[in-house]
């Protein structure tokens, strides 16, 4: 849309703000750059300001450019909002300014234009990026490039002089993209302490980075394309229908729509509930943030802590836990059963429909039931969450390690039941767990979450397809079929295909371990292979041990099992056009 600043005018003001920002966070320069740095942010917000008002001035319409426009306008009524709370402000202002150790109002005010600057790029990143999707590649590659993309940029964030806590102690290259990739695919395994060995701004990279890692690039791109107008030009909207299986427009909104807003809901619903958990004497500032941190995490199956411990510490906090097992099944769900969930409406649930007052409302409408895909989902994990749990209790629970009492056991044998399929988060040491308990939680991992979620594994659907597949092979019948529907041949090749895709590249990951460190014992290589391979983010504790050789071994192995093996495959070999023949048919033994 014109009217506004020139574009080159608008590319130079977005490539200075990304300039600053990284020098200013970056590097931190004091005195006199510093003061230069703080000029610039204004004018650039400045810049910015005058783009809104003078698209304003030259649009015939006021409303469709707030419309078309409405997160830039959105950030600049922040902006304003919080410049103004700054001036006002009393308590809660110094509570802020003591936990981001800023001394003065003036200097809060800047940190809020250079957080408008910051959001700002992203949102115009994203609109930039609307115009890949129409260049005719395939979804594929635009989901590997995406999330490497993603990894590149964190892992040059991470390395800037201000996100180590210790200047001594850098960042070193390989552990920069290691972190990075383990916040991108949502896995959580660690060679450096977030808590400690990052300051406040790592520590917000690298929330964000587990943030996107786990909606998409391309669910952002889509939420901003469909909300910011009522109609997409054509070539946009048959990209984004295409990389989300979306059936229709109408379809591609609600579903992106959705995402978004029950993301942000639960996690924020989320936080609040591990705040009120929280000791009454903590600084209200400090344990906000540590709450937001935690519930995003947990959300998003990441399992980043800011303990070097995980949740050791609040193993004996039943809310906390709570919050947090909600948030892992939550989110290892996926959305396509949440979707499906919010399609059934109360009022044609069978106790509801009952009621006599629902009666003839019922009979106008048709009962909407649960697909395929939701119940599958819902019955393989809620036998997961069983097995791991029973398993676990039976396991440990004469050890010691989870505790003395039995609610102590209890919690931690559903904990770890919750987590151990996609999350990483723990309550109990892995490291002292029996091989026996290690075992367990490995078939759990390999398992995983349901498709379309923030979690890895080979997903629970494909695990209930494979069962059923030995079912009726048990049965000798030729189809597999389930819940009175009959599963496409199609479908059972492809849980065949990610199956054994899956156990050759675990089985290649551990070969590599092994090689790169022959010290350590095979199956803390065997679990660490898998939890990466599974996005999970357990360890026994040999993470930060590991050669370089291994480091860069369990970084590709994350970012398989986040995009998926069968999607490396599709990107390398282009599915062929049906053949016009068929081949006769011939027994072989297997077996």
């Amino acid at each position: 849309m014109r009217g506004g600043l020139p574009p080159i005018l608008l590319a130079c003001v977005w490539s200075l703000g990304i300039a600053l920002l990284v020098v200013r966070y970056g590097f931190g320069p004091k005195g006199a750059w510093g003061d230069i740095l703080d000029l610039a942010a204004m004018l650039l917000v400045l810049a910015c300001l005058a783009d809104r008002i003078l698209l304003l001035r030259h649009a015939p319409r006021i409303w469709p450019v707030l419309r078309s426009r409405k997160y830039e306008f959105v950030l600049l009524a922040l902006l304003v909002a919080a410049l103004g709370g700054v001036l006002v402000g009393d308590e809660w202002v110094q509570d802020l300014m003591r936990h981001l150790a800023l001394d003065s109002r003036l200097r809060l005010g800047i940190e809020a234009c250079e957080l408008f600057l910051l959001a700002s790029i992203v949102v115009q990143s994203l609109r930039y990026q609307q115009n890949i999707f129409v260049r005719g590649l395939r979804p594929e590659w635009i989901l590997i490039g995406s999330f490497a993309l993603l990894i590149l940029i964190g892992s040059l964030l991470l390395l800037l002089p201000r996100c180590a806590s210790d200047p001594q102690k850098p960042l070193a290259p390989v552990d920069a993209v290691f972190t990075s990739t383990s916040a991108v695919c949502v896995t959580g395994l660690v060679v450096r302490d977030t808590g400690k060995d990052f300051t406040v701004l790592g520590q917000f990279i690298i929330l964000l980075l587990f943030q996107t890692g786990g909606l998409g690039i391309i669910t952002f791109v889509a939420f901003i394309a469909v909300t910011s107008s009522g109609s997409l030009p054509l070539a946009n909207s048959v990209a984004l229908r295409n990389l989300l299986s979306a059936t229709s427009l109408a379809e591609l909104k609600r579903h992106v729509r959705l995402i978004v807003a029950f993301t942000l809901l639960v996690e924020f619903a989320g936080a609040a509930v591990i705040f009120s958990s929280l000791p009454a004497n903590d600084v209200p500032v400090r344990a906000a943030c540590w709450s937001l941190f935690h519930s995003v995490s947990a959300f998003c199956n990441a399992g980043f802590a800011l303990q070097a411990d995980s949740l050791v510490g609040y193993r004996d906090n039943v809310g906390i836990c709570l919050a947090v097992m909600a948030l892992i099944i939550l989110g290892g769900l996926g959305f396509l059963v949440l979707n499906d969930v919010a399609r059934v409406q109360v009022s044609r649930l069978p106790l509801v429909r009952m009621i006599p007052a629902v009666r003839r409302y019922n009979r106008r409408l048709p009962v909407q039931r649960l697909s395929l895909q939701s119940r599958l989902s819902f019955v393989v994990t809620a036998l997961l969450l069983v097995v791991g749990f029973v398993g676990f209790w039976i396991l440990e629970g004469s050890t010691g390690e989870v505790g003395e009492t039995w609610g102590a056991r209890f919690w931690a044998a559903a904990f770890q039941s919750v987590t151990s399929r996609t999350a990483g988060f723990n309550t109990v040491d892995i490291g002292h767990l029996q091989l026996t308990t290690l075992l367990l939680v490995m078939a759990l991992m390999v398992i995983g979450a349901c498709p379309v979620s923030t979690g890895g594994g080979i997903k629970t659907v494909t695990f209930g397809v494979l069962v059923l597949a030995l079912r009726a092979l048990l049965l000798g019948r030729d189809r597999v079929e389930v819940f009175g529907r009959a599963l496409p041949q199609k479908v059972v090749f492809a849980t065949l295909s990610v199956t054994l895709l899956y156990v050759a590249a675990g089985w290649a990951g551990t070969f590599a371990l092994a090689f790169f460190d022959p010290q350590a014992p095979l199956h803390a290589q065997s679990f660490e292979v898998i939890s990466a391979l599974s996005t999970v983010g357990l360890s026994t504790g040999i993470t930060a041990q590991l050669s370089t050789g291994s480091k860069l071994v369990l970084c590709l192995l994350m970012f398989v099992g986040r995009v998926g093996p069968l999607s490396l495959v599709l990107c390398v070999f282009r599915s062929g056009s049906s053949v016009p023949y068929r081949f006769p048919d011939e027994n072989v033994v297997v077996g």
